[in-house]
């Protein structure tokens, strides 16, 4: 019931800068400490010192990679890793069809588990989409709505090796121009 609640309210209710450096960090922290996590996978993270700022809801960015990343912890094979990479990407390093002004913060979230299988990757951020027993299908439909509310967008790359979701988020101008 919770999970659909949150399903309902996914909406930016205030703008501000927010560190998704540290917004990573957290929610790598939480998920880890999940009880639903398969507690034979690793979790490494690559999160730079210095922030990457973008403009929106720290609390809806919060949940948005917290899903990702517990879903990737539950999804990986035993004894392998799930990598966090937080990085600052120009304009010129975005996919074609993905374009904004100050360049993007993206984060991949890279499991090494069986991939999606193929009847659910057109569906996969539907409500109620779900391959794990017992799964309410809300975790990656919320997670895409959160983005998407910023302006940003979520890529899937799946294998039987595993699979990577990766997010660009438009960075923030800094107060003097900049870069933030």
């Amino acid at each position: 019931l919770s999970e659909f609640l949150d399903f309902a309210r996914v909406r930016v209710t205030r703008r501000e800068p927010v560190d998704m450096s540290a917004v990573v960090r957290g929610a790598a922290g939480l998920a880890a400490a999940h009880p639903e996590r398969a507690h034979d996978v690793s979790l490494g993270i690559d999160v730079p010192d210095v922030a990457l700022v973008v403009d929106g809801d720290e609390d809806l960015l919060h949940r948005a990679v917290f899903n990702l990343t517990l879903n990737a912890l539950q999804a990986a094979r035993p004894g392998t890793d799930v990598r966090l990479i937080v990085a600052a990407v120009t304009q010129a390093e975005l996919p074609n069809g993905v374009t904004f002004d100050r360049g993007a913060v993206a984060i991949q979230v890279i499991d090494q588990g069986a991939g999606l299988p193929a009847e659910v990757q057109d569906r996969l951020f539907e409500p109620f989409t779900t391959t794990k027993p017992g799964g309410s299908g809300l975790g990656l439909a919320i997670a895409h709505r959160a983005v998407e509310a910023h302006r940003g967008v979520v890529l899937v790359d799946t294998s039987p090796a595993g699979t990577r979701f990766t997010v660009y988020l438009p960075r923030a101008a800094a107060p003097d121009g900049a870069h933030s």
